[in-house]
């Protein structure tokens, strides 16, 4: 799923902790911006609906190069606790499968007046049409620092069985990633990621590590923000995907309510 990696930051935003700026919570999903929070239980609901060109993840188109529709809700909590659902069209999957719906757990909070903000939390990535069980989870951390107008972030993602149990089973895996972003004037954000994905070569897969990135400048216009994103990566072999669904211009738009 793409993006995943800075949703802490927008719940941040909803529970009013820590001095989260601008070009910051856009990065979580670069579509968050203006969201309209609803109250229940002690905590609130937001969310995105997003248009998009192509779903990368990690450099790799998931779609087939094909557009995205995306939805997700999440509710966060005033403690810092949140939770909630993901999900978008996908050709990832295996045969028989159109759908990836994950859900997700977690606790994010500001470390006092220091502008660091943490998150940890447990990511669910399920595709219930597919005829093979290639669902896995990640567990993650993120640490975030808010500058006057930018921001630097850091995550780590940890999976257990990355392709799950009918490919490659038992593989793990760990991603790590650098995201920077820059608020502009008139509500744009220029931002960046940059990202080491390496696997466990013990369950036979050999070496499949590759290096992603993205770059991309986002507008915020009310509660819909415009996003145009270049995602590449480099050192993927034909066992992850072909060619052609290796990097990608992509333009989307999203509502946040």
């Amino acid at each position: 799923m793409e993006n995943r990696g800075w949703l802490a930051l927008a719940v941040l935003m909803a529970i009013g902790t820590g001095p989260i700026n601008g070009a910051a919570a856009q990065e979580q999903t670069e579509e968050s911006a203006g969201s309209e929070d609803y109250d229940f239980a002690g905590g609130s609901f937001s969310g995105n609906l997003r248009f998009a060109t192509n779903y990368m993840f990690r450099g790799i188109s998931q779609t087939d190069d094909g557009p995205q529709i995306q939805g997700d809700v999440t509710w966060a909590h005033n403690s810092g606790f949140y939770a909630g659902v993901w999900s978008s069209n996908t050709d990832a999957g295996g045969p028989g499968n159109s759908m990836e719906f994950d859900p997700f757990i977690g606790f994010s909070q500001a470390i006092g007046d220091t502008r660091l903000t943490y998150d940890v939390g447990f990511w669910y990535y399920s595709y219930p049409g597919s005829d093979f069980d290639y669902d896995y989870w990640e567990i993650y951390g993120i640490l975030t620092y808010a500058f006057d107008g930018a921001s630097i972030g850091g995550s780590v993602w940890y999976a257990d069985n990355y392709f799950g149990e009918d490919f490659f089973d038992g593989t793990s895996a760990i991603a790590v990633e650098t995201v920077v972003t820059f608020d502009l004037p008139e509500n744009f954000a220029l931002s960046g990621r940059i990202g080491r994905q390496t696997f466990d070569e013990a369950g036979g897969i050999g070496d499949q590590d590759y290096t992603y990135y993205d770059v991309g400048v986002s507008k915020v216009w009310n509660d819909v923000t415009f996003d145009v994103r270049w995602h590449d990566a480099a050192d993927v072999t034909s066992a992850l995907a072909s060619d052609d669904n290796v990097g990608a211009l992509v333009g989307s738009v999203a509502l946040t309510f």
